[in-house]
């Protein structure tokens, strides 16, 4: 349910990005620019795991639209790995002052920004490239793309974030059915997986319970009882991923637990990918794993909470999203949850047990 407050935001955000769309076009009315022979294309998003794997379809519609162009592509320096093998990408570049300074001697056809759209990212696209097209309105005051030749078309519903991507190339009259995800991890685990005894014949699910923002966090407890509820129900290995700062956030978890289970925290980022390929089963929170999971197109379980499944759902074919939308307050968009007492958290609270087990019965 959303309360009086999120339903404004809406509002303010859908008016301003019509607002802004329209005022856009009437001072482009006579500063038409045309798209000429594209050779290299420059895409900057400063974003993580998940928002550069849904990416992966606009970038492959790209490359077949301009088969013989190069695509770099600026991503913040811990990311440089999430997108590396992908055979539509030339160059993958690191967001430092080296690269940077290297790349302002570089000349682009066409320049993609994605986020942010501040100035500062939009200075430097308008510095490298011929024409610009670029994001959404992703909210009312946020910032919208600067010095741009075309902007994404405004719609009243929500879209999967995969689609508002596709819809910024739809400027250039690009489209696609093609919507796979695309992920290249070759990654050899071979010892982490002897060193846990997890054979070729175990049935592996992947636990990701920390995520990037607190409002999307379930809970330690009923974590524990869910991997002992799947070990004693599929005779599962359970493994727990997650990054070096989640480890004792896990640890806590495991040592609630009947049983035992696998802490692979501390990972880079190609190892944790190759574990989730190897698994069965991932269940989530509404954060990067369930990406990773969708792009290996793995049976997937999401938990979303102040987040919009909507926009950020596993983009695959077998997947579960439980989110009580009906029951309490939920899809604020928050970081941190701004209600107090007994309604502190209670999106997550409001994910029971029973949901998940039932969730994983249905997919299994």
């Amino acid at each position: 349910m959303l309360s009086y407050k999120e339903y404004t935001e809406d509002i303010l955000r859908f008016s301003s990005w019509y607002l802004d769309y329209y005022l856009f076009n009437i001072s482009k009315i006579f500063k038409k620019k045309q798209l000429k022979q594209v050779n290299n294309i420059i895409i900057i998003d400063l974003k993580y795991i998940g928002d550069l794997i849904i990416e992966t379809p606009m970038i492959r519609a790209l490359k077949q639209k301009f088969p013989k162009s190069k695509i770099s592509i600026i991503v913040p320096k811990i990311m440089k790995d999430v997108l590396k093998g992908n055979p539509n990408i030339h160059n993958i570049i690191p967001y430092d002052k080296d690269s940077i300074n290297k790349l302002l001697k570089q000349k682009f056809d066409l320049g993609i920004l994605l986020y942010p759209g501040n100035k500062k990212l939009s200075s430097l696209l308008k510095k490298i490239s011929y024409y610009r097209i670029g994001i959404r309105r992703a909210g009312a005051f946020e910032p919208k793309g600067y010095f741009l030749d075309k902007k994404t078309k405004p719609c009243l519903k929500w879209k999967h974030k995969l689609e508002d991507n596709l819809d910024v190339i739809k400027t250039l009259n690009i489209k696609t059915e093609n919507k796979k995800l695309e992920l290249y991890s070759n990654k050899n685990i071979s010892q982490f997986l002897r060193k846990n005894k997890i054979s070729q014949k175990d049935f592996v699910i992947v636990i990701h319970p920390k995520p990037q923002h607190k409002t999307h966090e379930w809970f330690e407890d009923r974590f524990s009882l869910l991997a002992d509820k799947l070990i004693e129900k599929y005779k599962a290995k359970i493994i727990f991923t997650g990054s070096e700062k989640d480890s004792n956030y896990i640890n806590n978890i495991i040592k609630q637990m009947k049983h035992k289970a696998i802490n692979s925290t501390n990972n880079d980022i190609p190892t944790f990918f190759s574990i989730i390929k190897r698994s069965n089963l991932v269940i989530s929170v509404d954060t990067s794993a369930m990406h990773v999971a969708a792009a290996f197109n793995k049976k997937t379980i999401a938990l979303f909470g102040a987040g919009n499944p909507k926009v950020w759902h596993p983009y695959c074919d077998n997947y579960r999203v439980i989110f009580k939308d009906k029951k309490v307050h939920t899809r604020c968009w928050k970081h941190k949850c701004y209600l107090k007492g007994k309604r502190f958290m209670e999106c997550m609270k409001s994910i029971q047990l029973y949901d998940v087990l039932k969730a994983v019965d249905e997919l299994m």
